[in-house]
């Protein structure tokens, strides 16, 4: 092994995932360790795994087998596999990998210097799922990649039951941060040049700490924070939107113009069968007040299709419900069924494949054709952009509009960190294209 151990992280699923990475990772670092990209060139590997969606799961697990051969000719390379399989999984992961040391929970992974150390000392393997139901205290400064955007934990944990989703098990009770600790840590933030916050918690909007601060009151006392210019925050559930939530979103104008709602159907028995705890026509009076009270407001959903005893009738109102909210965008899946959930050990799984992925190809051309509709109605209109740095081409600069609306504008890096009025020329499905005018009153 070299005199600076080196790690790797490869992360799946979602952006509280991406963040806990982050935060192993600023771990790891004050062990002394580089962080590297290679997993193969590592001394400590890591997998943050998600169990949500079952395609992320495997990739997770055919990326862990490859290191099989890396691992012969490094036997003191620590294999970790971490995140909501780990937790879901437990003692099953070492007996399914001989050849990974550790496994890491999603309450647990604070520890995961400790424990690399502890498996590097005893060379016994471990399995560490144990604190799922214990508050969370984030112990360092996470090694975050961007300058510019940090994800903030907000909350952990779902007291949620719908009948799909695996992420109470996973994750456990929810769990509110003291308003003061995440006001001290985007203080933080800003004092360090980032300018951009996304908070995260499984159910946003249901935020409720010890003192009973609710969202309303973060988002309030996160927009006072000097140096923060924009706050974003997913994901948000319609069963616990409140009125002051939204008016907070309106009336606090570092808080973007964005409301990511999932409705995740568009029947009402298929959503009392998912246990979602609000019917369409409360979803349709909570997307009412949003676009009264933010009228140049975006908004996007998740949906799924093919869920257990869903008929072609049923999933003709998730079509009627697209066409009449007009989604800016949806992140849609077909439903995949998860071990120890409701829906998969105790529902009748009788819409067939080839029947989700042509309602899974209906819903997308359908909601295809309304972004770019949505979309070319911007060509003209002049937006708001943070430019984050260069499109992926490389050729022109990348950016973010209030509205979560990705946008190509030319120049260089220069451009990159600043605030700066475009007007819109062209557009796509999933992306704008623009010229900066003069940047006179750019930040």
């Amino acid at each position: 092994m070299p005199d600076s151990p080196r790690f790797s992280i490869v992360t799946y699923g979602c952006q509280m995932n991406e963040h806990d990475s982050e935060i192993m990772a600023g771990l790891l670092a004050t062990r002394g360790m580089a962080r590297i990209e290679d997993p193969t060139a590592a001394d400590v590997v890591l997998f943050n795994t998600c169990t949500v969606r079952d395609g992320a799961e495997h990739r997770a697990y055919a990326r862990a087998e490859s290191l099989k051969s890396a691992k012969r000719a490094n036997p003191e390379m620590i294999i970790a596999l971490c995140g909501c399989a780990a937790q879901d999984k437990g003692l099953e992961l070492l007996e399914m990998f001989p050849h990974i040391d550790l496994v890491v929970g999603t309450r647990d992974y604070v520890k995961i210097d400790q424990l690399v150390d502890e498996v590097r000392r005893t060379g016994q393997r471990l399995v560490a799922i144990d604190d799922l139901d214990k508050p969370l205290s984030l112990p360092t400064i996470p090694a975050r990649k961007s300058g510019l955007k940090a994800f903030v934990n907000i909350m952990f944990g779902c007291n949620n039951r719908c009948t799909f989703c695996i992420v109470p098990q996973t994750r456990g009770e929810e769990y509110s941060r003291p308003l003061e600790e995440i006001v001290a840590e985007v203080e933080g933030l800003a004092a360090q040049g980032f300018r951009e916050v996304c908070l995260l918690g499984q159910n946003v909007n249901s935020y409720a700490d010890a003192n009973r601060n609710d969202f309303a009151d973060l988002l309030r006392a996160i927009d006072a924070i000097e140096g923060i210019w924009r706050i974003r925050y997913t994901t948000s559930n319609p069963k616990s939107a409140r009125d002051r939530h939204l008016n907070a979103i309106a009336d606090c104008p570092k808080v973007m113009e964005n409301l990511h709602l999932p409705v995740q159907s568009g029947n009402n028995r298929v959503l009392r069968e998912m246990k979602r705890a609000y019917n369409i026509e409360r979803y349709r009076k909570l997307v009412g007040i949003y676009r009264e009270l933010c009228p140049s407001g975006s908004l996007s959903t998740d949906m799924i299709v093919g869920f257990p005893t869903e008929t072609e009738e049923e999933f003709q109102d998730t079509l009627r419900l697209t066409e009449e909210i007009r989604y800016d965008q949806q992140f849609m899946f077909m439903y995949s069924p998860r071990r120890g959930t409701v829906a998969a050990d105790s529902m009748r799984n009788d819409v067939t494949l080839a029947e989700k992925k042509d309602r899974l190809g209906r819903l997308i051309e359908l909601q295809e054709s309304i972004s770019l509709e949505l979309n070319r109605a911007e060509i003209g209109r002049v937006h708001e952009v943070l430019v984050e740095g260069p499109s992926r081409r490389g050729d022109d600069m990348m950016g973010r509009t209030r509205t979560d609306k990705t946008v190509i504008v030319p120049g260089d890096s220069s451009l990159a960190g600043r605030i700066v009025d475009v007007r819109i020329s062209e557009a796509w499905a999933h992306t704008l294209k623009g010229e900066v005018l003069v940047p006179a009153g750019a930040r």
